[in-house]
């Protein structure tokens, strides 16, 4: 069924009018573009696109700068510097990416391979006695810690299963997996 245009549309000089018979009939879908390019005309994209700051780099002194905005923010302990997080996808992989810049990470994960979170750890430097141990919660399942080279045993807890192993920390970065 052809569509009959009222004539103030077919004398607008912003519509174009395709002619179909005699009188005022156009096809239907030649109208609905009519329609459609005269609305456009009338509201002209007007947005410009927007540029997003970049998150500021934060060195951490053992290596080159790491996306401040993608990891938690550090917590300091004695001689122990220590970040613990990785919970989404993006802190996690700005996490392990950050591993090479840390002289030791620690990485928790149940027997299956799902991570863990809320996990004890003491850190007891060998041969500097008990009295300057170091606890904290791992409040995810990836920790970056900055620490004094030298051996120290790592005892970490995730419910009733307790792990423990011995690190050697110096030049190199070391990881330490636990799995519970």
């Amino acid at each position: 069924m052809p569509f009959n245009a009222p004539s103030a549309i077919l004398r607008s000089p912003n519509v174009a009018s395709v002619p179909h018979g005699a009188g005022n009939r156009l096809r239907p879908a030649a109208g609905l573009v009519a329609c459609i390019a005269a609305a456009l005309a009338a509201f002209p994209a007007t947005a410009q696109p927007q540029t997003l700051p970049q998150p500021v780099p934060i060195a951490t002194g053992n290596g080159p700068a790491t996306p401040a905005a993608a990891l938690p923010v550090a917590k300091t302990q004695g001689k122990l510097r220590y970040t613990c997080g990785g919970i989404s996808v993006d802190e996690s992989s700005a996490m392990r990416t950050a591993m090479k810049d840390h002289p030791l990470s620690l990485l928790f994960a149940a027997a299956g391979g799902a991570y863990l979170a809320d996990v004890e750890v003491k850190l007891v430097p060998q041969g500097w006695g008990d009295a300057e141990s170091l606890t904290f919660t791992a409040s995810g399942p990836v920790c970056l810690l900055d620490l004094p080279a030298g051996s120290y045993e790592i005892e970490a807890r995730s419910g009733d299963k307790e792990k423990r192993q011995t690190v050697m920390v110096g030049k190199d970065p070391k990881t330490v997996d636990f799995r519970f």
